[in-house]
């Protein structure tokens, strides 16, 4: 298979199509009855039966939370194909310092979500070391942790020291925001983040406030914006996979894509679709895109 048109940032080149894992490890953004099947389905062998063909299509990234699943598929994959995929890896927003699993736990069942969030914050600088130890390339905020870090005077106070401590673990920082005021926040506040995740998709399905809003923040961007929630988690309209997906490449500013993929089959049919929006869009445009 004919290798895929690249995106090089600080010297770390991942394919612009990558694999998105919510379909996979239990984040359907659907049900709690879907999530606990996906969960029980997905088995580390079968992930990696799916990134399989994933590479086969020329597809060798996927994009995901530091997560003992994740891990163990990424482990799985590597002993099928002999390959390991590169990892784009956000934080857990689910994850504080070690030694604190209690607090963190006590302060969420109790509905202190400020006190959970702030020790999720705190743990940032442990959760980039074990995403450089398992061999992630990049390390990207979730969402909900940059969505929801503490503003004073305009700043995000204490986020230049954090992005500082996952340059420090050896990683390329970035980070995934849900909200376009809070993207351009990012940008202007001039924050080391080389590359930036957001939702991008025909429907504006979690493009806070709303889609136009959301594209003219990623339009002024001025960096990689990797698109995620391309398919809207499953809302597309019947009988328009190529429709939504050629929309989301062609969305200025946008230089990957994140594909939320559930089965093989659903790779084989939507990676190809990409590989021509992409050759038909960027014919005039250099095969790698590099960012320094």
């Amino acid at each position: 298979m004919e290798s895929f048109p690249s995106l090089t940032i600080e010297g770390v080149t991942i394919p612009r199509v990558i694999c998105g894992t919510n379909a996979l490890l239990g984040w359907s953004h659907v049900s709690a009855g879907r999530d606990a099947w996906i969960r029980a389905y997905y088995t580390p062998a079968r992930i990696a039966e799916v990134w399989a063909r994933c590479q086969e299509l020329g597809v060798n990234a996927v994009m995901g939370p530091l997560f003992p699943r994740l891990i163990e598929a990424l482990e799985a994959t590597e002993r099928l194909t002999g390959v390991r995929p590169m990892w784009v890896a956000t934080t857990n927003a689910t994850q504080g310092p070690k030694g604190h699993e209690d607090e963190w736990q006590a302060a969420r069942a109790a509905g202190r979500r400020h006190e959970a969030r702030a020790l999720v914050r705190a743990s940032l600088a442990e959760q980039a070391a074990e995403l450089k130890a398992a061999q992630a390339s990049l390390c990207l905020l979730h969402g909900d942790t940059t969505d929801t870090w503490p503003e004073v005077d305009g700043r995000l106070a204490g986020l230049d020291e954090a992005l500082a401590t996952i340059r420090a673990a050896g990683l390329v920082p970035g980070a995934m925001t849900h909200d376009s005021a809070r993207l351009n926040l990012l940008v202007a506040g001039g924050y080391d983040l080389p590359i930036i995740g957001t939702p991008v998709n025909r429907a504006g399905w979690m493009m806070s406030p709303d889609r136009a809003s959301a594209l003219s923040a990623i339009a002024n961007a001025a960096r990689p914006i990797l698109a995620i929630k391309t398919l809207a988690c499953g809302r597309l309209d019947e009988g328009h996979l190529a429709e939504w997906l050629q929309w989301a490449v062609a969305v200025p500013g946008v230089a990957a894509i994140a594909l939320g993929v559930g089965s093989a089959e659903e790779a084989a049919e939507s990676v190809p679709i990409l590989r021509r929006a992409l050759s038909i869009l960027h014919a005039t445009e250099a095969r790698t895109l590099t960012y320094s």
